[in-house]
């Protein structure tokens, strides 16, 4: 092991447990790039995971800057850089594969950083069945962002696992080109049970519109749309790696299980949350930025609030019903699977099957009442 100047600062790693960027087991590489963050005021993060060509063998001496700290493992190399522009990375270099984390005080210079790291290291293009998605968190450093690929369908391969109703309202969005985008009113609304394919259809969603459109998940919607503006304004100015950003214009932003940010009361409840979502979709704030937004929940939502209701705000508004009983055998059929099924199933529920475990009993179906 080589190690650099010491770094001002060595903090407790317990009380950064909560950081998406670190892995869990905090060793000196990672412990120095925390304290060199906090001792520098280096405010701007950002982490990907890059896919390399498998024979890509990548060395200390190929990357640009100031080696502090460089451990070996049985895996590849964890790397600790200082460089000239003032930004600092860690690299968990691997074969096959990186893991880079870039901090600095200038949004630009970070990605900069990054995009020369991601040549120097030759990342590759991802798989077909791989799509970039970049996850947010706030913290207390501020915002910060981890890009990851993750396994995503063709919307093909899955269409079939919905029901009627949910498939034909699925498929034009899914299959929406980019010149067939709404100008205003750009707020996707799925709801429904779990278990019955949202993550899937988000998945293969992302997959189809990846040529056009990058994929940003929030953690935290409530931090994203309270009070820190600053958030939501670095989601929304956000720049991908420059190979992509001339062929992904647009945003799709992902809010997981945030159905109370919607309901009547909305606003007694969540603050101006409600009210600074509707300004990305179809306000001031949205005005000239290429942002979709897609809110999902599992919950019963009441009554929607009258300011969603209003026509032309809401792109589409989607449930998720379970298969009926005919789809939901004849979807066992085509997997292989003899047995009918008497009832209608969630598609989670139909997988259970396929496996042999026990399924719960069917669940009262779910969704918004706009009445």
């Amino acid at each position: 092991m080589t190690v650099g100047p010491a770094p001002d600062l060595l903090l407790d790693p317990i009380e950064l447990s909560d950081r998406l960027w670190m892995r869990s087991r905090f060793e000196l590489a990672e412990s120095a790039y925390v304290a060199r963050i906090e001792s520098g005021g280096l405010r701007r993060l950002w982490g990907e995971q890059l896919s390399l060509g498998s024979d890509t063998r990548v060395g200390v001496d190929d990357l640009e800057g100031e080696v502090l700290i460089t451990r070996r493992t049985d895996a590849g190399e964890v790397v600790l850089l200082q460089h000239d522009d003032g930004t600092l990375s860690l690299l968990d270099l691997t074969r096959g594969s990186a893991a880079i984390e870039v901090a600095g005080t200038d949004a630009r210079g970070v990605e900069a950083r990054r995009d020369r790291l991601a040549l120097r290291l030759g990342a590759t293009e991802p798989a077909p069945n791989e799509v970039p998605v970049t996850f947010w968190a706030t913290g207390p450093t501020g915002p910060r962002s981890a890009r990851r690929l993750i396994k995503a369908p063709a919307w093909c391969e899955v269409e079939r696992n919905y029901a009627t109703p949910t498939n034909a309202a699925l498929e034009p969005i899914v299959t929406t080109a980019v010149d067939d985008i709404p100008e205003g009113g750009r707020l996707l609304l799925w709801h429904g049970l779990p278990g019955t394919g949202k993550t899937t259809s988000l998945r293969a969603l992302s997959r189809q519109w990846a040529s056009w459109c990058s994929t940003h998940f929030v953690t935290d919607p409530e931090g994203f749309l309270g009070a820190n503006t600053s958030y939501l304004l670095d989601v929304l100015a956000s720049e991908g790696p420059a190979r992509d950003r001339q062929a992904r214009g647009w945003k799709l932003i992902v809010l997981e299980d945030s159905g109370e940010l919607l309901t009547a009361d909305a606003h007694e409840r969540t603050g101006q949350a409600l009210s600074r979502l509707l300004n990305i979709t179809d306000g001031l704030i949205g005005q000239g930025m290429r942002v979709i937004v897609l809110v999902t929940t599992n919950e019963p939502l009441g009554r929607l609030h009258p300011a969603v209701q209003r026509p032309g705000r809401c792109w589409a508004e989607i449930e998720f019903h379970p298969l009926s009983a005919k789809q939901a055998s004849e979807w066992l059929a085509a997997h292989g699977h003899n047995e009918a099924s008497s009832s209608p199933a969630c598609l989670a529920d139909l997988y259970a099957r396929l496996r042999g475990e026990p399924v719960a009993e069917p669940r009262a179906a779910m969704g918004f009442v706009a009445r």
